[in-house]
């Protein structure tokens, strides 16, 4: 997304059509910085880029990633407060207004769709509509790629970056890399892809990838597999330790979530119990997510999607 061409046609593509109908075609730029609280890091991470419309403005494009295991309705208030931090350093380094239009932008990658609103003003719940006009308000662009099917761009390397994004927290990733890995992305992109896989949370092994290549000449494979000769080698060695780090990981936050719930709503019934100790770590970290706001206990485990 730091290339030029790759950001241009990202915006141009994802971008509702009466926006991107505004940008001239001059590729978009980047500006250097992240707005990011740190503790949050773990879960967002956001690029801004300088654009110019078609009148000759400059505007801001504000992308932030949404990496969390579930979607978060807080992250409208979260993008308010990034957006202040873009406006006022841009005022302290320019002291001057009109102030740049900021376009925010939010992309989801799943695996659960989005299903938050996409207004700030939803977050005041049912306020009198004579105190609306003088609420913060402002809407973001939604680009949830959990929820998009087939071909997510016209342009080959974004489209498996994209791909990658999408199914890099899903269980059948190992299924998809031939679709993400196609012959006619050049070496450094399937090594960046890679790379972004190897320190997801699932496990691929050497020979799903050595599959997925298949297609590619035995020089190709070799020149990409050298760049993992040494983590993709020791992850097929150790691939029994990770699974037993992954459950250590799993059990630790599991307890986490059964102190939260505790202390909100009492003891546990054993069969909650049971449940949570014997599940994976995407699902406990959904239960955690919501266990924050949940208003009675069983609307923690709630399936997907209910209402």
């Amino acid at each position: 997304m730091s290339k030029p061409e790759i950001a241009g046609a990202f915006l141009r593509e994802r971008l509702p059509a009466e926006l991107a109908g505004l940008l001239s075609p001059e590729l978009p730029e980047q500006v250097p910085g992240s707005y990011v609280d740190e503790e949050l890091a773990q879960h967002h991470c956001d690029l801004v880029f300088r654009v110019r419309l078609n009148n000759g403005d400059l505007a801001l494009a504000y992308v932030l990633l949404e990496h969390k295991s579930s979607p978060d309705p807080l992250t409208r208030l979260q993008l308010l407060r990034y957006i202040v931090r873009i406006l006022t350093k841009w005022h302290e380094e320019n002291d001057r207004l009109p102030l740049p239009l900021v376009m925010p932008v939010v992309a989801h990658q799943g695996p659960p769709r989005w299903r938050c609103s996409t207004e700030l003003i939803e977050l005041f719940g049912d306020a009198p509509d004579e105190v609306r006009p003088y609420l913060t308000s402002f809407r973001h662009v939604l680009i949830d790629l959990a929820g998009s099917d087939g071909t997510l761009s016209a342009d080959i390397r974004l489209d498996a970056y994209l791909k990658a994004m999408k199914y890099a927290r899903r269980a059948d990733l190992p299924r998809h890399l031939r679709a993400i890995l196609v012959p006619d992305l050049c070496e450094m992109d399937i090594v960046t892809i890679l790379q972004y896989i190897n320190v997801g949370p699932v496990i691929v092994n050497p020979e799903d990838i050595q599959s997925a290549l298949h297609t590619l000449s035995p020089h190709r494979r070799e020149a990409i597999m050298g760049h993992f000769s040494e983590p993709f080698v020791e992850q097929g060695r150790q691939q029994g330790c990770q699974q037993g780090l992954q459950q250590g990981r799993a059990e630790g936050e599991a307890r986490a979530l059964v102190r939260l719930l505790e202390k909100r709503f009492g003891p546990i019934p054993s069969d909650l119990r049971h449940r949570i100790f014997t599940s994976g770590v995407t699902d406990i970290e959904t239960w955690l997510d919501r266990a924050l706001e949940a208003p009675e206990l069983l609307r923690v485990f709630e399936p997907e999607g209910t209402a």
